[in-house]
């Protein structure tokens, strides 16, 4: 399944402390802090995308451009 715009709305809107998304069997999930060698592949945490933004939210086109370039990233290592 491919990383979208939803995911990472997921991401920043959720209320988990330090959420991560990360790609398990393929599939793109919320979890809390890093995970666990096994749990699946990290894509990136809020606060790395929050940090390489200058602490701003990325939205509307800005989100998808984002998501399209860590759907990228993940496929090509196999995600």
């Amino acid at each position: 399944m491919a990383i979208t715009a939803e995911h990472l709305t997921q991401l920043f809107d959720s209320d988990l402390a330090d959420p991560h998304l990360v790609v398990t069997a393929g599939e793109p999930r919320v979890v809390d802090g890093p995970a666990e060698e096994g749990d699946g592949l990290v894509v990136a945490s809020r606060a790395d995308l929050l940090a390489a933004r200058g602490g701003r939210r990325p939205e509307g086109e800005t989100l998808d451009e984002l998501a399209a370039r860590l759907d990228t990233a993940v496929t090509g290592m196999g995600g």
